[in-house]
């Protein structure tokens, strides 16, 4: 069952991997911590390296 949008703001807390592509840039894996394997099968974002801004650059 695919948690509700409340549900899921509930969970601040994340956690991330970084996939080392030796072939491609790297990307970055976030999900919710605690997530069940159901739900991690819909709740993640990829970041590919240089598609986001490091937080001190935007401020």
């Amino acid at each position: 069952m695919t948690p509700t949008i409340e549900e899921a703001s509930d969970r601040c807390e994340l956690d991330a991997v970084v996939i080392d592509n030796p072939s491609s840039v790297n990307e970055c894996v976030l999900y919710p911590s605690g997530a069940t394997d159901d739900e991690l099968e819909t709740m993640w974002i990829l970041a590919k390296e240089g598609d986001y801004t490091p937080l001190a650059d935007s401020q």
